[in-house]
Formats: C-alpha cells, structure tokens, sequence
C-alpha cells in the first residue's frame, strides 16, 4: 500500500512538472515500435552455444516518475524482474529471423532511488517444436520520463553466474533443456541487492548483426498466482491442471539434491511419475542448506506436484504456481444445466493454457504453434476475446520467412515457429492453413493479409501436382500424411481418401478466397471420384493400395469412423446424398456405440479430431439436445478429472490440448444461440433450437463491445432479451422453435 501510494504521488508530481497525463492523455511510449538506443547483445564467440543462460544487470535511479518503460527482443526466452519482483516472461514468438518487441509499464515496480534491472535470458540453441534455433541475443533499453537511461550496447552488464547446470538432457524431443540448477540462499541477491558484488567477472559483450523487429501485437500473459493443496503422500494438487512457472518454499537443513515432479495425473501408486508420456518432467535442485523460494523458469504443465530427496535433507512447505496464460474472462455463460455451465468454464480453462502468442496444441510436451489444432482454436479465441489478435499473428508466422528451410519447397509446416532438422511435415495440415484463412477473412476482413498468403497457397497447389495419379486423386503423398489419433492413420497409403476429401474442400476455398474456377472444377470430379472408388454402398472406404506386380489401384477394406466425418464435414457427402449412411453416423455412432457397437468392424474416431467433427455434423443438422447429451457423455469426465479437455478420450498423452476448447464454441452455438458473428456485415445471426434446456444467460466480447443474451424455453418457444453492439444488426435463423425476441 505504501508503495502504490508512493507511486501515485510521485506520478502526480510528474503531472505538474512535466505535463504527463497518467489517463487517456497519457504518453503510451508501449506503442514504439523500434528501439531509441539499444543493441543486440550478447556474451563474445557464445551466440551459438546451447542451454547458456546469462544475467543481464542495471542499476538505474528513479526519483520523479511520470512514465517508465522497457523494451525487449531476443531470440530466446528471458524473464525480467525488478528489485527482485517478477515483471514479465518473453518473448513473443515470430518466425525465423523476426523479432518480436515487448514493451512493459515498469512504473509499478520502481522504488524512489536506486533500482535493479535483471533479466534472465536462456540461449538454448536446440532443434525444438517450441523455440526456434538461432543465435542468442538481448536487445533492451529503459526508458524514464521519455529518455532512455539504461540500453544494451551502451548499460548492462552480463555475467554467467553459472547458476543453472549446462550440460542436461531434453525436457523433451519438441522442446529443449531441463531445468537443473545448484544453488545457494543467496542465489537471488544480483536481482535484489543493489550493493551486490558479483563474484565472477563480467561478460564480454559483443554488438551482433542487426535485427528485423516487428510489434508484439497480442495481449501480454495473466501472471496469477494460485497455490496447491497438499494431499496424500506429500503430494500437492492444484485445483485443476495449470501451467506456468511452478514455485515451492524449500528449506534445507543438509546439503540436498531435490526433484521437484509434476504432471497432469497421479500415478496407480498414488505418486508423482514425471516421465509418464514421454517427457521429463522434473525440476532438478542442487541446494546448500537455508531457506529457499524457488521459481521455474519454463512453464510447464500440471495438475500434481511432488518432492523427491535424493540426496540430504530438505522439506517442502508450499508449493504455487504463477501462471502463464492468455487472458479469456470476457466471456460468461450459463445455463439450466450445471454440467454444461462445467464443461464451459473447462474449455476456457484448456484455452487460456493453449492460446498465449500462438495456438498452441499443448502446453506441455511441447508449447507447438499446430495447423488443424489452430482451425478449431482460432474459434473459440474469437468467441472468448471478441478479437483476432492471437490468430493474425499465428497465420502471419507463417508467412514471413521468404522460405522454410526445414521443408520441401512448396509445403507449410505443419508447425511453427519450430525447427524440422527432420524434414517434417503433415501435408494435410497444409491445407487445414488454407481452410483457417476462409475463416478468419470471415472473422476480420483482412483481405491484405489474404492477398499477402496468394502466392503461398498457389505454391502449395502447386506442390501438389506431382501426386496425382491417373484418376485425378493424390497418391502416395510425402512425409507424415495423417487423418487422426486412431486405426484411421494406419491407413494412410497410397490413396488416402480422407486426404482427398479435404484437398477437395481446399481447392474450393481457394477459389472463394481468390476466384480460380478451374480449382473448383478440379474439386467437383475429385469428389465424384472419391465416391465411386471409395464409397462400398454403405460405408467410405479408407484408402486404395497400388499392387506392385500389376501396377493396379486395389480398394481394401479399411473403414474408420473418422473416414465418414471426414466425407460429409468436407462436403463430399451430404445428408441429402447420402441418407442412409447418415442415419447409422447420427443414430448408432458416437457414445452409444460404447454400448451397442453394431458396426464392430468399423475402427471408432478419436478426439482429434473426428469426434470434433461429428460435432460440427451434428450442429449443421440442428441436433442440439444429442450434441449436449454426448458432450456431457464423452468430456465430463475430463473436466472432473484434469478440469482441461483431452488430446484422446483417453487420458494416456496430453490431457491439456488447445482444440479441444472448441466444445466452448459449440455451447455458443448449439446452446446459447449465437450461431455466427460477422463483424464484416456487422451482423449477428441467432439460431435457436429446443435442447430440453430451460434457460439460458450469456455474454460474448465483441471488440469493445458485446453480445448478451438471455433467454427462457418451454414447449418450444423462445423468449429471448438480446442486447448487440451498436451498429450491428441481427438474423434470426428459423428453425422449428418460435422466438419472440426483444432487442435492447
């Protein structure tokens, strides 16, 4: 309370003599997009050295304040504290050779006189999915009352307090080094002391090649800290899955090596197993006896946390998490049934973990900017922000290198910004871009980031056509061709019909996006073919083989779930085409077939994605009250297990997956009755249908603005109160349900 109530006064003062305005007219210097001074630094002949973490030091003094700032880019992550108190945790991801900036409000964190400017940066040099690989470095400045007081190249010195261990293993194979570090209880003094004298000399710091900057665009992490409950076995246990940077009170009474263990599920036993999918998910600390407050320095993942001794004696009194996720609270929902009201604020919590600077597919294993996952993601960040911040600079990434050097010319990653030295890539990933594009002309308008991505979709058409074979369909495509986490991907080659089946969809969008008939011609004979080899008269067929001694295309009898999705969410069956096949997916699929499972023969549909798009089928023919009862059927035992949503339906890889908060969108849709928002119209189109549900009470951002909606249902008809934002107008979507609506 004192040191707000300094602040405020000091910046009062600042009004007066300097004519500062600390409300709207205040200078919001933030918006600088470049630096003033700075340079790009780093330790001479160690730009390339892996897992380096350096300590960047300043003292700059602070009496009279009006406004105070920092701005930072690097290659690799920092975190940056003052007077020993946690400010931030960057960068902002960009793709290879572009940085984004970061420019932080230091005012809150500033004592009258002498301050401390630290800033941990960790130059991994790794091949990941998560940071990309390139040369280290730290460009920052300071700026105070408009003048720059402290920048790199000129202030700041660095030193390797050697503080955190060098040489270990992967967290995991998509993300760099662990965290394992020897430390003593005065480990923190450089960033609180401000008469602390190092004990080890300086870096030499050398000015490095000049940087391509661009702006930060998103909206900066939620840094919450909550705490975990300590349960059975010294095990502690947050309140639902979390990610951030765990925090434990530690004291050591011998000389100690410690693990700290976390993951998203307790083990049989009853433990903490942090290598039960595949990663290593410990915290390593070598400690000289004293009392300790340690913080990760990744985020990571995780439901449970515990303490193990390997060596001397240490006891653990607290452990927290401070969190590192996007922020997603505009949006309120609730309704007649408190498990829906549940799984709502569960997919919020999975999309506020996934959805950062990027669409992350999990914030785990390995914090990965995935297509496909990012079609599904993209819609519900939209619904829960009001905006496309996120979203713009996810599918920008993309576009900005003049190449992707890890690929085939032609192809898009099938994640980014990463490092393929395996020259992967999922092709129809690809073409999930193209699809993500279609949808996000629709959510923003933005035709010039549209025009921007012509020559890379035309490019990625191109690559294409040395894989059709004589029937006009790909075959035998490159690399990792996968349709989903089931039997479905063991059938992948030579002719995969599910691929087909989207490639279709995306010429079509292409030429939607960009006018090229003759794309959508190709698309038109595409599906007809896929129907007449694939479609056996009851079920799509998944995929064809080449005989090598004939040279002939021979149908097996592969048949997924996932295979029909597939046909009718990409609009190579329909309904109407195909009603009897329909029939069976509506009425004998999905969750019944738990019970029943008619069609033994037929491979059943994962989480991702096919049961993701038998939702959307399901919406697309009205069937409200069967989406609410297999949502509540498949995912509450996710968000009463992990409080996040699935990877799988089982709980065996990530049970903290972005797509996955897409059951957000659909409660909007198919529950609220916000069927579409078209901000380009500006235009709100409502559908309401009766799902047994009896009332219903939401609010959705809308720019600055918002959607909210309340309504009552009995024998079918709608009484619904609904408020737009100015300038809109809205759609009633007719359907068998009356509505009698009153517009405020």
């Amino acid at each position: 309370m004192k040191k707000r109530l300094f602040n405020f006064l000091v910046a009062a003062v600042a009004i007066l003599m300097c004519g500062y305005s600390c409300t709207n007219g205040e200078v919001d210097l933030c918006h600088v997009e470049q630096f003033t001074k700075a340079k790009p630094v780093w330790a001479e002949g160690r730009q390339n050295e892996k897992n380096l973490t350096l300590s960047f030091h300043e003292i700059v003094k602070a009496n009279i304040v009006g406004s105070a700032y920092i701005r930072i880019a690097a290659s690799c992550n920092y975190r940056l504290t003052v007077n020993g108190e946690f400010v931030s945790h960057g960068p902002c991801v960009a793709a290879h050779d572009f940085y984004r900036i970061d420019c932080l409000d230091l005012k809150p964190y500033l004592n009258w006189g002498k301050n401390i400017i630290a800033i941990e940066v960790a130059g991994y040099n790794d091949d990941n999915y998560y940071l990309l690989n390139q040369p280290s470095f730290l460009q920052a400045e300071v700026e105070l009352n408009g003048e720059v007081v402290a920048a790199t190249g000129e202030q700041f010195k660095a030193y390797d307090l050697r503080q955190r261990k060098q040489d270990v293993r992967e967290f995991s194979f998509q993300r760099p080094h662990v965290e394992h570090y020897i430390l003593s209880p005065e480990y923190r003094t450089w960033m609180t002391d401000t008469e602390w004298t190092p004990q080890v000399e300086p870096q030499t710091l050398v000015e490095q090649p000049a940087k391509t900057l661009i702006a930060r665009h998103v909206d900066y992490p939620d840094y919450t800290i909550h705490h975990a409950q300590k349960i059975e076995n010294g095990v502690y246990k947050y309140k639902s899955n979390s990610t951030g940077f765990i925090g434990a009170k530690v004291t050591v009474t011998q000389k100690a090596k410690i693990r700290v263990a976390f993951d998203e599920l307790l083990s049989d036993n009853g433990h903490v197993n942090g290598s039960r999918f595949g990663c290593y998910c410990y915290l390593t600390y070598e400690l000289e006896p004293g009392e300790y407050t340690l913080e990760a320095y990744e985020p990571n993942t995780g439901q449970y946390v515990e303490m193990y001794v390997d060596e001397g004696k240490a006891t653990l009194h607290d452990i927290y998490m401070r969190d590192y996720c996007g922020n997603f609270q505009k949006a309120q929902f609730a309704c007649d049934n408190e498990n829906l009201n549940r799984l709502f604020e569960v997919a919020r919590e999975t999309l506020r973990q996934n959805a950062l600077d990027i669409f992350m597919d999990c914030p785990s294993r390995e914090r990965a900017g995935w297509l496909c996952d990012s079609y599904f993601t993209s819609r519900v960040a939209f619904d829960m922000a009001g905006d496309t911040k996120i979203e713009k600079n996810f599918l920008e990434n993309f576009l900005l290198p003049a190449k992707h050097k890890y690929i085939m010319d032609g192809m898009l990653p099938m994640c980014y910004p990463s490092d393929h030295p395996n020259q992967n890539f999922i092709p129809s990933w690809a073409m999930f871009y193209v699809l993500e594009l279609e949808e996000y002309l629709h959510r923003t308008g933005d035709q010039a980031l549209i025009d921007k991505a012509k020559k890379r979709i035309y490019d990625l058409v191109r690559f294409f056509e040395p894989y059709y074979n004589e029937d006009g369909l790909l075959e035998s495509l490159p690399k990792w061709v996968f349709v989903e986490w089931s039997a479905a991907n063991d059938f992948v080659q030579d002719v995969n019909y599910p691929n087909n089946m989207i490639f279709a969809e995306m010429l079509d969008v292409v030429d939607r996006l960009y006018g090229d008939k003759a794309l959508a011609e190709k698309a038109d004979k595409m599906r007809a073919e896929i129907i007449r080899q694939s479609y056996n008269g009851e079920f799509f067929i998944d995929n064809a083989i080449r005989n090598k001694r004939t040279g002939k295309l021979e149908l097996t009898n592969n048949i997924t779930e996932t295979c029909q999705y597939y046909a009718f969410h990409f609009n190579t069956a329909s309904p109407k085409s195909h009603p009897e096949l329909w029939a069976k997916l509506r009425d004998k699929f999905g969750p019944v077939r738990k019970t029943n499972n008619e069609f033994p023969q037929i491979h059943p549909a994962n989480a991702f994605i096919g049961n993701y798009l038998r939702l959307e089928l399901l919406s697309r023919e009205k069937l409200s009250a069967q989406i609410l009862s297999e949502c509540i059927d498949e995912y509450m035992i996710m968000a009463e297990r992990t409080g996040t949503l699935w990877e799988n339906m089982t709980p065996h890889a990530s049970c903290n997956h972005g797509f996955a908060s897409h059951i957000a969108h659909v409660l909007k849709r198919d529950v609220a009755g916000i069927y579409d928002v078209a901000p380009v119209e500006k235009k709100v189109y409502l559908r309401f249908i009766d799902s047994g549900l009896k009332q219903c009470k939401v609010s959705f951002p809308v720019g600055e603005d918002k959607i909210a909606l309340e309504w009552t249902a009995e024998n079918g008809t709608f009484d619904v109160r609904a408020s737009i934002p100015e300038g809109y107008t809205c759609e009633v979507i007719p359907t068998s349900s009356k509505v009698n609506i009153e517009m405020n």
